[in-house]
């Protein structure tokens, strides 16, 4: 059984009470099935044994879940849903507290923040970290690429091309788009990832996006395409649309 130790520290570097730092990074940990794996934030400034902690994780499709708290005064509070693979610690020797999960398993691939807090109400937040469980067998996005309705193009506002994206596992995924081969970032709005509750048995994700512009500019573009990376595939999946073709 493999045991990786990951430095966890705050990216975004946050001042609290007289001028304490805390950071976090990598923003992933490759693990496998049945690996343990150590996360950890650590704490510049300051003396760990006078902050609390909470660790939080993100799974895509869900609401945030706290997974353990670990006080200062060393008591631990572990919801009963979280199993006590869960472990929470403190080294003073490097000022940081730990989250070790042992024995990974499928359903701890989430991202995992450290909030610490101290008593008095100061706070702050990480970036996070992707305990990212590898597999083998990814279901990858299936796309479906829709142009805007025809009563959109005739009028004199805005346009909107969709992009729908289903079928995939896990529910991580990055979704960007071009025009005509160059990329673009204005008009695009991306919405949360959701289980398909339509494939409720398979546990894929749902997710969508789209592209809007002016309408007077949509015929005057020849490709509009949809680029959909995830780690069932090394090479992203696109899906492309012309304006002549609707």
């Amino acid at each position: 059984m493999l045991t990786v130790q990951v430095l966890v520290a705050l990216v975004s570097v946050t001042l609290v009470q007289g001028g304490a730092v805390f950071s976090q990074s990598p923003s992933v940990v490759p693990v496998s099935l049945g690996d343990s794996v150590t996360l950890e934030c650590s704490v510049k400034g300051d003396n760990v044994n006078r902050i609390n902690v909470r660790w939080i994780r993100q799974t895509p499709g869900k609401q945030p879940e706290g997974v353990v708290k670990f006080n200062s005064d060393n008591k631990i509070y572990r919801p009963s849903a979280i199993p006590d693979r869960f472990v929470p610690s403190r080294d003073e020797s490097k000022n940081s507290y730990l989250l070790t999960v042992s024995n990974i398993q499928e359903g701890d691939d989430s991202v995992y923040f450290c909030f610490m807090y101290y008593t008095d109400g100061e706070q702050t937040w990480g970036e996070g970290t992707r305990i990212k469980v590898l597999k083998s067998g990814l279901p990858p996005p299936v796309l479906q690429l829709f142009p805007p309705p025809t009563q959109e193009v005739s009028a004199n506002g805005s346009v909107t091309v969709t992009c729908l994206l289903s079928g995939f596992y896990p529910g991580f995924v990055d979704v960007s788009w071009s025009v005509d081969g160059a990329p673009v970032t204005s008009g695009v709005h991306s919405a949360p990832v959701w289980l398909d509750s339509a494939n409720a048995a398979q546990n894929t994700y749902v997710t969508s996006s789209s592209l809007s512009l002016p309408a007077a500019e949509w015929q005057t573009h020849a490709l509009y395409s949809c680029i959909a990376k995830h780690e069932s595939s090394p090479t992203p999946v696109i899906a492309s649309i012309t304006p002549q073709g609707c």
